[in-house]
């Protein structure tokens, strides 16, 4: 009885949790992208950049690389803005004594900037070949990029390398295999919760039928 009602409880945590990813994918993409909202972003700096995203560059060699889907920026700006992906290296050679704002925090109402100190960039970004994504220009942007496993860090600039950002931003994520994990959580929740409430009957079956023996 005891391990039909934790069972019960494991299978009805996989069924409400296949319930949320699938209504998830119903209804809460655009254009097939899991998105945040859509924050201002402002900088006196020359480059607001992202922490380090470490997406297991030694952790899961075995494993493909879309099972981290795509990944999606969509920046706005009045100025042409520069936006790119490069590897933690290679943007900490580029910007690593240049005057940037490291993006902390991303939720809320305020964004949370830590400030790293420096000078002017040498060059404008859009000269640099170490992006393995990027897209620059006026009014709406869109970089989409098909992520790798590494260690990655996202940056926003103007496209003239010129002081001060003022930008609308937001990012999303395609996972093209939720689906599946939502209706895998779906059908083994509903397995063992059916299974558990039908373990639980035949005990209190058999327990009535001893008692009335007795």
């Amino acid at each position: 009885m005891v391990f039909a009602s934790i069972g019960g409880l494991i299978g009805l945590a996989l069924l409400l949790g296949g319930i949320a990813v699938l209504v998830a994918y119903a209804f809460g993409r655009d254009d097939g992208y899991f998105s945040s909202e859509r924050k201002p972003l402002h900088s006196a700096t020359y480059a607001i950049t992202t922490q380090n995203i470490d997406l297991g560059a030694n952790e899961f060699d075995w494993a493909p690389d879309k099972i981290l889907g795509n990944v999606r920026l969509q920046v706005q700006a009045e100025k042409p803005v520069f936006v790119g992906i490069g590897s933690d290296a290679d943007v900490d050679r580029y910007l690593g004594n240049v005057a940037h704002d490291e993006l902390i925090d991303f939720h809320g109402g305020h964004s949370e900037f830590e400030l790293h100190g420096g000078t002017a960039p040498r060059t404008s970004p859009g000269k640099e070949n170490f992006w393995v994504a990027q897209t620059q220009g006026s009014g709406e942007q869109a970089l989409t990029w098909d992520a790798e496993f590494g260690r990655w860090t996202a940056v926003v600039m103007n496209a003239n390398a010129a002081r001060g950002i003022d930008v609308k931003a937001d990012a999303g994520i395609k996972l093209g295999w939720a689906i599946w994990a939502g209706l895998g959580m779906f059908v083994v929740g509903l397995l063992m919760s059916v299974g558990a409430v039908v373990v639980i009957l035949l005990l209190g079956r058999r327990a009535s039928r001893a008692s009335t023996a007795g």
